[in-house]
């Protein structure tokens, strides 16, 4: 359900690509530092997008470097920190702990099984440190398993319990910025619920699979989609960015959909 809120790079230029890159690094490594190198295997560009969100928002001080890692070791690589960096790494490592967890609850996946018990020590140290995202991140996956296996057909249920989870994680601090960020996630993580569902209805059908948009007369969810997105961009332009506004426009406004448009031309 991950991995959709990414940049696309056809529309940017070659500077914005080279800043996003080095935030996404500076992820990389916030990662290993707080969480080791199992931390660093679970790096994503969604959590990518809100260290660049919440640090254009609140304008933290950069620490900028570059290294060498196991991924690129032959060139160093720039990196771009902030505090808030540090934030979207826990968030990072507690979603990959409770997605491995669904993953072996559903599947009975060992590899997600031993996901889960490498991060098991990582996620209460995060738990401790952000009690209140925790909390909600839990119940709504909880809440999220209970719609699956009561098989609920009426999509806007699990997609506002999915939205009720991402805006939770847009609020680092509940402050004059905090409903905004709130409303803001909590219709991207409603877009990005009913992508994915759409983007896995055929295989879903195909193999027995829990989705909750089976019932529906189509299997074109743009206007639906956009009418999600378009939430999440109006509470996006409220907010008084101060940095990488064309990226984060970028990703809002074309990444978003970077995996729908070629599927929905081969369906």
């Amino acid at each position: 359900m991950f991995g959709y809120i990414t940049m696309n790079p056809d529309q940017l230029q070659e500077a914005e690509k080279e800043r996003y890159q080095a935030v996404y690094c500076g992820l990389c490594r916030k990662l290993d530092e707080q969480h080791g190198k199992m931390g660093r295997s679970t790096l994503t560009y969604d959590m990518t997008f809100l260290s660049m969100l919440l640090s254009s928002l609140y304008v933290p001080e950069e620490t900028l470097g570059s290294q060498r890692c196991l991924v690129h070791p032959a060139t160093k690589r720039p990196y771009v920190t902030t505090s808030i960096t540090e934030y979207a790494a826990d968030m990072n490592v507690v979603l990959a702990y409770y997605k491995s967890l669904d993953d072996w609850n559903d599947d009975h996946s060992l590899a997600a099984l031993g996901i889960v018990k490498l991060l098991e020590k990582n996620k209460q140290q995060v738990q401790a440190r952000w009690p209140r995202q925790c909390g909600i991140i839990e119940d709504c996956l909880k809440k999220l398993g209970q719609m699956e296996q009561m098989d609920e057909l009426n999509p806007d249920l699990p997609a506002n319990c999915f939205g009720v989870l991402m805006g939770e994680l847009f609020v680092q601090q509940e402050d004059e910025w905090a409903d905004s960020l709130r409303r803001m996630g909590a219709a991207l993580g409603r877009f990005v619920y009913i992508m994915d569902a759409s983007m896995d209805l055929v295989s879903d059908l195909k193999h027995n699979q829990y989705n909750p948009l089976v019932a529906q007369m189509n299997t074109d969810f743009t206007l639906m989609l956009t009418m999600l997105i378009g939430e999440c961009t109006a509470e996006f332009e409220k907010l008084p960015l101060q940095r990488d506004m064309p990226i984060l426009r970028n990703i809002l406004y074309s990444g978003v959909w970077a995996k729908y448009k070629p599927r929905k031309k081969e369906v």
